[in-house]
């Protein structure tokens, strides 16, 4: 069974251990160091306090398997963005699963209003936007050259689904429901 919850600060070192990992900060934007003190300023001041956006994690069996991150909903357009890592190699598996939970979640139980949910992905990231494809997603736009990593410049590929398009296949992914932890 696959869940979500809030992030809390026991799960700082868990998060710095995947954010630091190189197989799963290779598809990020950005890199972090392993700095336990940033961590914590990271969790307190975007996680915790401020952050209209929220940290979610990921649940398999109970079990924390990675991050999603669900960007503050544009109330004007009835849009948010999101994202998600997978941590845990063992769980990698059911990566491609997320997204059929999340929409779910989203479309039919959170906000009923919203309309679209964007996100983006490096276009050499082939999985995971068979993945998208697989679940109705649209590749927008394509951001040449928009990344550095390690001196190296990587493309982009802004994706959206919109409300319409899941609920024409939702019974497609019915089983695929959640619980969202306290």
């Amino acid at each position: 069974m696959i869940n979500f919850r809030k992030i809390s600060e026991d799960d700082l070192p868990l998060i710095l251990r995947w954010r630091t990992d190189p197989e799963v900060t290779r598809y990020m934007q950005t890199d972090i160091e392993f700095d336990p003190e940033k961590q914590l300023i990271w969790y307190n001041q975007i996680v915790r306090d401020c952050s209209p956006a929220e940290h979610l994690i990921i649940l398999h069996n109970d079990k924390p398997v990675g991050v999603l991150y669900l960007g503050k909903c544009n109330s004007t357009i009835q849009e948010s963005t999101w994202g998600y890592y997978i941590g845990e190699s063992e769980s990698q598996i059911i990566g491609g699963l997320i997204p059929a939970y999340f929409y779910n979640y989203m479309f039919l139980h959170r906000d009923t209003s919203l309309n679209k949910i964007t996100g983006h992905c490096f276009a050499l990231n082939t999985k995971i936007r068979a993945i998208h494809r697989f679940y109705g997603v649209r590749e927008v736009k394509v951001l040449k050259e928009y990344i550095c990593k390690h001196g190296k410049m990587f493309d982009i590929i802004l994706v959206e689904i919109t409300r319409e398009k899941w609920l024409s296949q939702k019974e497609n992914f019915q089983l695929y429901q959640l619980i969202l932890k306290e």
